[in-house]
């Protein structure tokens, strides 16, 4: 009679085991009908947010029945919708409409990088330097661009940017990249915030602008003083779950040209060739770059290489 009762409860239990167990997981990024959109599922539960118009997020639930039910927001509307997983789990189909109901309009997508392995990706964001015809062109970019290209497992990608629109945009596209970014901000800079064509981007409207990106492993600014100020800080106080290792980086003081390419080369080459973590690689420029830190030498004026972590 007991091995009956058990049998029978493991033949109820079993199926729902099972179904619990596979619920479907649409996390990832997909290149979709109304642009770049990055999802995060916990369980059953999913969050995430697209390119269209500027920021826009979704949320919702997958259902037993495998359907992604989601609401939608953008700046000027929002609206409900839901996705199916294909069977393969490399496209997405469903349906969408505006708040108050009315026709429903479809929505696709394919999963982006499809073959394309993980990797660590070296993402710089440089300002313009010339201000006219007669200065030399000079780009901090490419010329770490040039010299990650030879380390296997690194992706570098360098743009420039003019405002924060071309700031938020960038960040948003950066935050769906498959591995971990290493962000870098090349530019004029202050106590202030860093500066470009369009003025001083503020503390608030950089740390908006990383809101997305759950992949970063660190930031760092090749810009004078921007340690001295709130940015480094804010950045740093805008989220409880930073990584262990994650850090913010830069320049308390107006730093030499030459000495910020040294540092940087080696600072970076420290995390992306030789393994070793943000924190432990701005230890060894400290450490190991007399410059670097506080204190200048017979030639070179200290750089006021400094850091701040999570923790």
């Amino acid at each position: 009679m007991r091995a009956s009762l058990i049998t029978l409860i493991a033949a109820f239990l079993f199926p729902l085991i099972l179904e619990a167990s596979e619920v479907l997981d649409f996390s990832g990024t997909w290149e979709t009908t109304y642009g770049t959109m990055f999802l995060q599922q916990e369980n059953s539960h999913v969050t995430g947010y697209y390119t269209y118009d500027a920021y826009s997020t979704v949320e919702g639930s997958v259902g037993r029945d495998g359907r992604l039910v989601f609401t939608y927001s953008e700046p000027t509307a929002s609206g409900e919708g839901w996705f199916e997983l294909s069977d393969d789990s490399m496209s997405i189909s469903g349906l969408w409409r505006p708040d108050g109901g009315g026709q429903w309009f479809e929505w696709e997508g394919y999963r982006a990088g499809a073959g394309v392995a993980s990797s660590n990706w070296l993402v710089i964001l440089e300002s313009e330097w010339q201000s006219s015809l007669s200065e030399q062109e000079y780009s901090f970019g490419e010329m770490l661009e040039a010299w990650f290209a030879r380390v296997p497992g690194v992706t570098v990608r360098h743009r420039f940017i003019h405002d924060v629109d071309d700031l938020n945009a960038f960040c948003l596209e950066s935050s769906g990249l498959p591995g971990d970014l290493y962000l870098v901000i090349a530019s004029h800079g202050s106590s202030s915030g860093i500066e470009l064509a369009s003025g001083t981007v503020s503390s608030r409207e950089f740390v908006d602008a990383i809101r997305p990106c759950g992949n970063l492993a660190m930031i760092h600014f090749s810009c004078c003083e921007i340690m001295s100020g709130r940015t480094p800080q804010a950045i740093i106080s805008s989220r409880s779950n930073w990584s262990p290792d994650f850090i913010v980086s830069g320049y308390s003081r107006s730093v030499d040209w030459g000495a910020s390419g040294l540092i940087e080369i080696f600072y970076f080459n420290q995390i992306l060739e030789n393994g070793l973590s943000p924190h432990d690689a701005a230890n060894s420029v400290i450490e190991d770059i007399d410059f670097a830190g506080q204190s200048s030498t017979r030639w070179m004026d200290a750089a006021g290489f400094s850091w701040i972590d999570a923790e």
